[in-house]
């Protein structure tokens, strides 16, 4: 007896498939990849005509004048006024960086024979899985384009390389209060008073673990008075820490085969990710094409440029720090 319910076949359930690989791609976005959560990151767009170029824009601050034209209060000489007579103007300077974006995509193709004998509905299921991976694979790129940053420190005593990073090197207190002075003493700006970190579940627990973390908030202590971010674990020294199995992990590259794992700790616009614009989400119905005159099959996939960056002026807004894991 032929099949009559509901099937892939169905008037405009292609038109639904579409929609729901969206809205999953958006969903899958937000508690497992903090990477690529809104407000992150610079948004970069398309250059057309530029060979896969993604490109962001940035207007540096005005530069402050030196200290001797500071201490001197010379009269007439920047930032020193003379009375009655208006300063020489001066003039906004634009600037851009610009990165290579690289196509990517997956489709899964869906039997009607299957689509008919299947007690789950195959093409929704197939949306949410193609939805996933399409956010899997920008937010596992995204990752290894920060593991790759070069403004580094090692946990361990007087380690200056991965190499040096011994099976007992710790995430600890006193490496985080480190980075977080440093951020501050290169005036990267924070999220509202607080810098972000990407951790990975492994280093989570060593850093719980350290006694000297007297002034660790769980995020459900500071939920009443401040809003909490999907994935956020808490709080110390300044840093809202966000856990990741995504963070990036340097197999055996410590010393004597240790694992390293990084934790990314930056403020806003330390990287530009883009493009979820050129992100397109492709359904061909269980309809009589070319290759498929007899309606055997339908297909359900994505594709998109996709492509990273750390930002590098007018100053890096960001630290790595690389150490081992107690598990």
């Amino acid at each position: 007896m032929a099949y009559t319910g509901t099937s892939t076949a169905t008037t405009n359930f292609d038109k639904t498939v579409a929609v729901l690989i969206r809205k999953t791609l958006l969903d899958e976005l937000l508690p497992t990849m903090p990477h690529l959560a809104d407000g992150n990151f610079i948004k970069a767009t398309f250059v057309k005509g530029t060979n896969s170029t993604m490109r962001f824009l940035r207007m540096p601050h005005l530069a402050l004048q030196s200290d001797a034209n500071i201490v001197g209060h010379s009269a007439g000489t920047a930032p020193w006024l003379t009375e009655g007579e208006s300063p020489t103007p001066g003039a906004l300077s634009f600037g851009y960086e610009e990165f290579t974006a690289y196509q990517a995509g997956q489709r899964i193709q869906i039997t009607d024979v299957a689509a008919m004998e299947s007690p789950l509905e195959l093409a929704s299921e197939a949306a949410v899985r193609v939805a996933r991976q399409a956010a899997e694979v920008a937010d596992n790129y995204v990752g290894q384009t920060l593991a790759a940053g070069t403004q580094v420190l090692y946990a361990g005593s007087g380690n200056t390389q991965r190499t040096d990073v011994a099976a007992t090197d710790v995430l600890n207190g006193s490496i985080v209060r480190r980075v977080v002075q440093r951020l501050k003493a290169n005036n990267v700006p924070s999220f509202g008073g607080s810098y972000k970190a990407i951790i990975h579940p492994a280093v989570v627990f060593d850093f719980e673990e350290d006694a000297n973390v007297g002034g660790w908030l769980d995020a459900n202590r500071y939920r009443g008075s401040q809003a909490i971010l999907d994935g956020e674990l808490g709080k110390y020294a300044g840093i809202r820490f966000f856990e990741s199995a995504r963070s990036r992990i340097f197999a055996a590259g410590g010393a004597g085969g240790t694992d390293v794992y990084s934790t990314f700790v930056f403020g806003p616009d330390a990287y530009a990710f883009g493009d979820w614009g050129s992100v397109s989400t492709h359904v061909v119905g269980m309809t009589p094409a070319p290759g498929n005159e007899l309606a055997q099959f339908m297909s359900i996939g994505w594709k998109g440029f996709i492509g990273a960056k750390l930002v590098t002026g007018p100053g890096a807004r960001y630290y790595r720090i690389e150490s081992a894991s107690g598990l």
